[in-house]
């Protein structure tokens, strides 16, 4: 008899545990389709859209791109969502964009460490290379700080990818401002990027 009843038992929490999984399938299944739609709404117009990237799927808590491991693309994503609103170049005025400009440098250090993926990480790395150098300061010690600083993300973004061109021409502009203030210590060498130099192989535009 209690064989009986625990089969039973067995049997009626198996019909919520099905309808769970089933609705884990469909957000999985809806995830992929979001992410591409919320893409080409950047590509199509990246300075105006905002909550791109967020609540993919239709359950709380996104398990579907929790369990596609979408962590690493999201980052990538909304990193690169912060760049095309205050990349080097933008005129920084007021409090918001002044947070945003600082989100970003947190974002890309963060992002750029933590990807799993080395043309992604490499791209990260060339973009706060860029950065650094946008936000070279007045006083002489801190610019060749910063410097340095660039040349040596350059440098790492080549080594993740050597195929990175941007990175290559960065490196190179960034080592003829060395030479140009005759900052010692930042030659070309077989450190981080292998001796890498821009102008090798194809032509790069830089960021």
């Amino acid at each position: 008899m209690w064989r009986r009843w625990l089969l039973r038992a067995a049997a009626l929490a198996a019909v919520p545990a099905a309808l769970v999984l089933l609705l884990v399938a469909a957000d999985v299944l809806r995830v992929p389709g979001e992410l591409e739609g919320d893409d080409v709404s950047f590509e199509a117009a990246p300075l105006r859209q905002g909550g791109l990237w967020e609540n993919l799927g239709f359950l709380p808590r996104e398990p579907g791109a929790r369990l596609l491991g979408t962590r690493d693309d999201l980052a990538y994503r909304r990193t690169l969502a912060i760049w095309a609103r205050v990349p080097p170049g933008t005129e920084i005025y007021g409090p918001e964009l002044e947070n945003l400009r600082g989100k970003l440098q947190l974002e890309l250090t963060e992002t750029s460490a933590e990807d799993s993926n080395p043309r992604r990480r490499s791209h990260l790395l060339n973009l706060l290379g860029a950065l650094s150098l946008e936000n070279r300061s007045t006083d002489s010690v801190e610019s060749e700080n910063q410097l340095r600083r660039g040349i040596q993300l350059f440098r790492s973004a080549i080594e993740v990818d050597p195929g990175n061109e941007d990175a290559k021409v960065n490196l190179e502009l960034a080592l003829r401002n060395a030479k140009a203030v005759n900052l010692p210590g930042t030659d070309p060498d077989a450190g981080a990027a292998q001796g890498s130099l821009s102008g090798q192989g194809r032509a790069g535009s830089g960021y």
